[in-house]
């Protein structure tokens, strides 16, 4: 489910300042400033299959390190192949590392089969620390394509937090359609994409948690 706080008609696709410029935007904006974008929250539903085994591990998911250009609220569109920039009147609720990490701990934890999710910054002893590295988190126009496709890629990497020892590392990409150009329409395929990076990444966890010291 979308949640934002809507301030105009629904958005069509309309593409603000190359991204450079957006960024240096963004840490000027004030509070007045904020309050003519719509404001949006993706969220991820991990449907998880009655027989998926259940990890008695505590599991811990790091904030992604990103690029300048995706450690940003501004919500990034490629129009054109080498050309990045952002959606006009519109921002995350907080920065794309923030809400991927926010919604994997949300839906491996809601999958019930570990003892608990947590962030690192929680202050709880872990059994497993899941490092990631987001490379795209992004809208992007195939050429003469009418609507996006969102891509979200990232590097996963399976961590023991105790003696560091590396158990498992992979990559993770997925791709959906927006129905239609308008924010609105491409949001929804955010929230799917992310939802395919967390229906993949449970069970390539619970297969290589078994392989850290309990």
């Amino acid at each position: 489910m979308i949640r934002h706080l809507p301030v105009h008609a629904p958005h069509r696709a309309r593409f603000a300042l190359p991204l450079i410029a957006a960024l240096a935007l963004a840490g000027c904006l004030s509070i007045g400033d904020r309050a003519e974008l719509a404001v949006y929250a993706p969220t991820v539903v991990l449907a998880v299959a009655e027989d998926t085994p259940r990890l008695e591990r505590t599991l811990a998911i790091a904030e992604p390190s990103a690029s300048n250009a995706l450690d940003t609220t501004r919500i990034a569109v490629r129009p054109a192949p080498g050309r990045l920039q952002v959606y006009a009147g519109a921002i995350w609720s907080d920065t794309a590392p923030a809400l991927v990490q926010a919604a994997l701990v949300d839906a491996l934890g809601g999958s019930g089969r570990f003892q608990a999710v947590v962030r690192p910054t929680d202050g709880v002893a872990t059994d497993l620390l899941l490092r990631l590295d987001l490379r795209q988190f992004e809208a992007v126009y195939a050429e003469g394509a009418q609507h996006p496709t969102v891509i979200v890629d990232l590097h996963a990497t399976l961590v023991d937090p105790r003696g560091r020892r590396v158990a498992a590392s992979r990559r993770f990409r997925a791709e959906q359609p927006a129905v239609d150009e308008a924010l609105d329409d491409v949001v929804p395929a955010f929230e799917a994409a992310l939802g395919e990076i967390a229906s993949t990444l449970l069970p390539w966890v619970l297969e290589h948690g078994t392989d850290t010291a309990p």
